[in-house]
């Protein structure tokens, strides 16, 4: 039993040290989505981005992770694709909007 307790112990402190660190890098981009939000209104994904000059395919992840932050808080709300949209398209048709407070994030 004690043989797997140290290997535990670590992979369990090093996941936790993992989503600290992701959780700091959302809050960098979150700052960045902010002011994009709030000058030019509701967005895609790809268009916001684009926006804060993350438009590749791994800044559009950072985004996605920021925004998922965003949207857990409740200051950013999520426009539907309208009924009948194919999901492969849904992505295209998704916007993002600022609905929060006016505090920082």
């Amino acid at each position: 039993m004690a043989d797997y307790f140290m290997p535990g112990l670590a992979a369990a402190v090093g996941v936790g040290i993992s989503f600290w660190l992701q959780s700091r890098r959302n809050k960098k981009v979150a700052t960045q989505l902010e002011p994009a939000l709030r000058a030019h209104g509701p967005q895609t994904l790809h268009g916001l981005a684009e926006r804060v000059g993350m438009n590749s395919f791994m800044g559009r992840g950072r985004v996605v992770l920021a925004l998922n932050e965003l949207i857990q808080a409740g200051q950013v709300a999520v426009n539907d694709a309208p009924a009948g949209t194919p999901q492969l398209e849904k992505v295209k048709h998704i916007t993002y909007r600022w609905a929060g407070a006016d505090r920082a994030v």
